[in-house]
């Protein structure tokens, strides 16, 4: 194991940021599942108001790309599920 301390720092900072980003897609999926008229736009700001972030903390293009990227992983992944299934 590297005995390099911006290793140390990097590891807990990685999994801060793997937390905001599912967190952030959950939060925009539930909340579209509750008032279906919502905007990805609007689920954003709802979950920075929630999480007390401000914009430099996290910009709003960063974080839709964030959400699009995870629900694309996530239809990947259910129809890789599906097809698994049928065969």
């Amino acid at each position: 194991m590297p005995k390099d301390k911006k290793f140390k720092e990097l590891v807990p900072r990685l999994y801060k940021y793997n937390a905001e980003n599912l967190g952030l897609f959950f939060s925009i999926k539930a909340l579209l599942m509750v008032f279906p008229t919502m905007t990805i736009d609007q689920g954003i700001s709802n979950f920075r108001k929630l999480m007390g972030l401000t914009i430099d903390d996290w910009d709003d293009e960063s974080m839709k790309a964030t959400y699009h990227r995870m629900q694309r992983e996530y239809y990947e992944d259910q129809k890789n599920e599906c097809t698994k299934k049928n065969k």
